[in-house]
């Protein structure tokens, strides 16, 4: 398998220059490359979030994903990205194996060790001390740091169940005691995490957080873990935060104003960026998108982050390689109207 560059372990000078623009994306299948890496390349990141759904196995058999990594792998404008920046990956349901499937499926252990070998993860890696394939890193200098957390929601996630709601099957709501989408090992390193110094967090979770209202995969499917993560947001103080999320194969932009039923003290957006090879996901009612940022086209998302002043100033934009405007949507944040919170 040819090996990609992986960000912990290549371009040094990564991990000390200021970054101002990443890009990311979801959903993608070699077979029907759309030139989207191409597109991606021609914006110039520093790095691209693989933010789940990197391949599509389905399978139950180690040989077949190991297959289809080969295919991700040698795609030509992929490959050609790799080469120039690191890839930051996390999984979803396709690339884990099993479609919406979490600590349920039996092949875990062996697709976490896929994962790990695909995208080049260092033997050591403290990703690989401890079950699953969350991860994390801090770059770029003091004064500038942006911390990546790459959180799982699929290893430990207990199994969800579908009831019929009128002609279509929806998502029962679990709030019993033991269940979870992250686990206890994961939630103690997420606080941890979030006590680390950093100007900017990004944090990839490969589902929405803040929608709560399609009938999919979402953290409010298990209510108390939604809760919990904005409540440790709330209490850890982390500075200034954004949401990324794939999954959906549509894109949009959410938001939890501050001081509202959420009780945040800042305002919290999230990126969706879905799919990058197949969207058209329905347009399903969300009172948290900000208007004018949904789209059914194939997409990525790039975000620029200004250091000029004392905090960042983030511009999210929603980009396709399809259409003529390629430019979806764009959501300006600037976190020096933020309050400074202690």
């Amino acid at each position: 398998m040819k090996k990609l560059l992986f960000f912990a372990t290549v371009l040094p000078g990564f991990a000390q220059e200021p970054i101002t623009r990443i890009a990311c994306g979801s959903c993608y299948k070699p077979e029907r490359d759309n030139g989207i890496f191409r597109a991606i390349a021609a914006d110039k990141p520093k790095a691209f979030l693989f933010m789940g759904d990197n391949i599509y196995a389905d399978t139950d058999d180690p040989k077949i994903m190991k297959e289809k990594y080969r295919h991700l792998n040698i795609q030509p404008d992929y490959a050609a990205l790799a080469k120039t920046v690191p890839i930051i990956p996390i999984w979803d349901d396709h690339d884990y194996g099993l479609n919406d499937a979490g600590r349920e499926y039996k092949m875990k252990e062996e697709s976490a060790q896929l994962f790990f070998e695909a995208f080049n993860f260092p033997k050591h890696h403290e990703a690989k001390k401890t079950p699953g394939v969350y991860h994390s890193r801090i770059v770029g200098p003091n004064g500038k740091r942006v911390q990546f957390i790459m959180l799982d929601t699929r290893y430990f996630r207990s199994p969800l169940k579908k009831i019929k709601e009128g002609k279509r099957k929806v998502y029962q709501i679990e709030k019993g005691p033991d269940a979870t989408i992250l686990g206890r090992i994961q939630w103690q390193w997420l606080e941890a995490q979030l006590k680390k110094a950093a100007e900017l967090r990004i944090i990839v979770s490969s589902i929405q957080i803040i929608n709560t209202e399609h009938r999919f995969e979402k953290w409010s499917n298990i209510p108390q873990e939604r809760t919990k993560l904005l409540k440790l947001l709330k209490d850890s103080s982390p500075g200034p935060t954004i949401i990324l999320s794939g999954d959906r194969h549509l894109a949009e932009v959410c938001r939890i104003r501050a001081n509202g039923k959420e009780n945040l003290p800042f305002d919290l957006y999230e990126m969706i960026c879905s799919g990058m090879t197949h969207a058209g996901a329905p347009n399903d009612p969300s009172h948290l998108r900000v208007p004018g940022t949904y789209s059914r086209e194939v997409n990525y998302g790039l975000i620029d982050i200004n250091w000029g002043e004392k905090k960042p100033k983030v511009t999210l934009s929603v980009k396709t390689p399809k259409a003529v405007k390629n430019t979806l949507s764009i959501t300006s944040l600037d976190f020096n109207k933020y309050p400074t919170l202690k």
